[in-house]
């Protein structure tokens, strides 16, 4: 397929979206006959990528000497789905599954290091133990969205299992393209393993009374600092004398900027106070603003769903932001989130906030895992302290698993679902060095195993569900992902010179457009039921509701 048939097809595909996301009628025939004709779409039985492919030939499952954490939380697992408890979702799910041996499920997971779980341990592990074989469909994190609604569109019943962000659960619950699990739950499930779940993450796979899949990525943005550097006598008694106060990892965003811009003057060029990934779309920097606007009082709509970025709060955080900025690592504002992560790793950055694989990056223990080869050896092991995020911290993407509405594996689909969320299962996959699942069971949080691999693991579980009791979620109703991008390109702009007033006018814009575009009195009915979950504002909290989890 050439470029303009690309064009094209995408063009096309973005109008059906927007028309279905209106509830309007879409021309099931583009998506169908453009679609299959150009491979954009899947076939029956998936589309694998050449490395996909290579990857299937691997005949054994990824199990961890038995000796160690990882091999222990492994063979539990498979012991709580062989040999029970006769009641526990995973043995339940296991057992139930064998009357369906011999099918394909097809299954969507991001591209890369994501789908290495399902290809290497669960995805083998679930075929040993039901004879059900899977197909891992590699997509980008937008085409987990666009291509299950393509697929929908087409009636093409391409894929059995979804991985979605929450934010898309409503859209694609009106839509049709997922089906709630409820009946499912009460006929094959220990329903306590819902309580399992931190009380940020239980209610995001709910939806209008039903429950549309099961959360199974936490998701939650932590701060790492260098301990040796924040507990240096010389430093400290320096820091004390110019700003009247202790050095200590920062609890404000001022104090953020303020400690950065500190380290960044005594210690570079060998060492830097901070560093962000601000590179448009590496993964974005909606995550880092709406974290820190919410934090500092903004609102995201007015009661008339106009949107609230031009406002005191706005010019507060993006001021506060780019005060990090000039305090940061040369080349700060073209970071991505893996070269962030490495410069942390080789000493340079002395504190980050980022996603959980930092911590076990950081201990070295994910690069016990060949797959993780292209991120350093770390040179701060046992050197990292980890710190609640000052203000509020961001619950960013996350996934849950969703059954396609269109699956003719549904039965099959779900009970892998059940089976790979379970607390023993999913123990085991967010303890893989090459994972990028991570905790959000209270039974991880407290996990004697997961706690014993490496040696400050306790302290970094403890500080994950701190996180997550004071965190806050990405919004959830359909477009969201176009609020997002006008955030990141509002965030480059102003990176790039651009006067942030100006900036806060223009995404306050596109938000009024996309809103418009969508329905005013829709987009408000979303809003309404997002702003009821916990961790939807700064007054909303986990912790605020009385609700933290306490370790």
């Amino acid at each position: 397929m050439n470029d303009r048939e690309k064009r094209d097809f995408q063009a096309g595909l973005n109008a059906e979206i927007d028309a279905w996301l209106k509830g309007e009628n879409t021309r099931r025939s583009f998506i169908k006959k453009f679609g299959l004709m150009t491979g954009l779409l899947a076939t029956s039985g998936g589309i694998l990528s050449p490395w996909a492919e290579n990857a299937l030939a691997q005949a054994a499952v990824d199990l961890a000497d038995p000796a160690s954490p990882l091999g222990k939380a492994q063979a539990a697992a498979m012991k709580a789905s062989t040999e029970g408890p006769a009641d526990g979702s995973a043995y339940r799910a296991a057992q139930a599954a064998k009357q369906f041996t011999g099918a394909t499920l097809n299954m969507t997971y991001e591209a890369g290091l994501q789908a290495l779980d399902p290809r290497n341990f669960s995805g083998p592990v679930w075929e040993q133990l039901t004879g059900i074989k899977s197909n891992v469909v590699e997509l980008s994190n937008p085409d987990q969205y666009s291509k299950a609604v393509a697929e929908h569109i087409a009636g093409s019943g391409a894929y059995d299992v979804l991985d979605i962000s929450p934010a898309w659960t409503p859209s694609l619950a009106d839509g049709g393209v997922i089906a709630p699990l409820d009946d499912y739950i009460a006929k094959y499930m220990n329903q306590a393993d819902l309580d399992d779940v931190h009380p940020l993450y239980k209610a995001l796979p709910t939806y209008k009374g039903k429950i549309w899949g099961f959360f199974d990525d936490g998701d939650m943005f932590a701060l790492y600092y260098r301990k040796d550097i924040f507990e240096d006598a010389k430093l400290k008694e320096a820091y004390q004398a110019k700003f009247s106060k202790a050095l200590e990892p920062p609890k404000t965003w001022e104090d953020y900027a303020q400690v950065a811009q500190f380290i960044t003057d005594n210690l570079a060029p060998n060492v830097y106070g901070a560093g962000h990934f601000r590179k448009a779309g590496s993964p974005g920097n909606q995550f880092d603003f709406l974290q820190q606007y919410r934090a500092n009082g903004g609102i995201l709509f007015s009661d008339d769903m106009k949107a609230g970025l031009n406002s005191d709060a706005g010019m507060k955080t993006l001021t506060n932001m780019l005060a990090a900025n000039a305090a940061s690592i040369p080349g700060n504002n073209e970071l991505d989130a893996v070269s962030l992560w490495a410069a942390f790793l080789q000493g340079k950055v002395a504190m980050i906030y980022s996603w959980p694989p930092t911590g076990r990056m950081a201990a070295n223990y994910s690069q016990s895992a060949k797959a993780i080869n292209f991120i350093p050896q770390s040179s701060i092991a046992g050197k990292v302290g980890y710190a609640v995020v000052p203000g509020n911290p961001e619950h960013a993407t996350g996934y849950n698993k969703a059954l396609s509405a269109d699956s003719k594996n549904a039965e099959a689909a779900y009970l892998f679902m059940q089976w790979v969320t379970s607390p023993p299962v999913s123990l085991a996959r967010v303890m893989l060095p090459y994972a990028l699942r991570d905790p959000y069971r209270l039974s991880h949080f407290k996990s004697d195993l997961y706690g014993e691999l490496f040696p400050s693991a306790k302290e970094y579980l403890i500080n994950l569900n701190n996180s997550a009791n004071v965190g806050l979620l990405d919004i959830i109703m359909p477009g969201a992902q176009d609020y997002f991008l006008s955030l990141d390109r509002m965030c480059t702009s102003v990176w790039a010179g651009t006067d942030p007033k100006a900036a806060l006018e223009t995404a306050a814009a596109e938000w009024d457009q996309t809103t418009d575009r969508l329905g005013v009195d829709q987009q408000k009915a979303f809003y309404t039921e997002f702003k009821k979950l916990p961790g939807a504002s700064a007054d909303n909290t986990v912790e605020k509701l009385g609700l933290a989890v306490k370790l």
